[in-house]
């Protein structure tokens, strides 16, 4: 019995703790819809609470203090850690280990989970996603809002239409809010 409990509990500790939805947003965020998500199918959705992160550094940006883990912004709630937008304007020093490269108008930017980085030197700063810019996923927890007939794709302020482009594959495209 002694080991079924320690087992338990070291599971427990491995799986990042328990992941609890943000009651008050829960019917928004949790919209179930056809498209399927690959490369952040592990993440939590933004929203949600956690009860504690591994290894996260602490930010300091705008009077607010933020912590990161894994290209994961996390904000201190009163139970334990909500998964927010990254704060704009903030410079890294490491991208996330999965991030994406993406090339728009001769300017590099980097992808992940929702976040654009531009390079700055030798660091990396967030930055709001220009209009146009295309990716291929989405993170868990983004909001449907259909205006004038069209269903758009909101994660973090953020509008999104899903395109089909010329060789078939569908992205996700920045769009101007609606």
């Amino acid at each position: 019995m002694k080991d079924l409990h320690r087992i338990f509990i070291v599971l427990f500790m491995l799986s990042g703790g328990v992941v609890m939805p943000d009651k008050a947003e829960a019917k928004k965020v949790y919209k179930k819809v056809v498209v399927k998500h690959k490369r952040y199918k592990k993440y939590p959705a933004k929203g949600t609470h956690v009860l504690y992160m591994n290894s996260a550094r602490r930010v300091k940006h705008n009077k607010g203090i933020f912590y990161h883990a894994n290209g994961i912004y996390y904000k201190k709630s009163t139970c334990g850690y909500k998964i927010v937008a990254a704060p704009i304007g903030v410079r890294l020093k490491v991208l996330p280990a999965k991030h994406v490269r993406i090339v728009l108008n001769g300017r590099h930017y980097f992808y992940h989970y929702g976040t654009y980085y531009i390079s700055v030197g030798k660091k990396y700063e967030i930055v709001t996603p220009p209009v146009g810019i295309q990716v291929d996923d989405l993170p868990n927890g983004y909001k449907l809002v259909t205006k004038k007939g069209k269903t758009f794709y909101v994660v973090d302020k953020v509008f999104y239409e899903r395109i089909v482009l010329k060789n078939g594959s569908r992205v996700f495209q920045v769009v101007e809010e609606v």
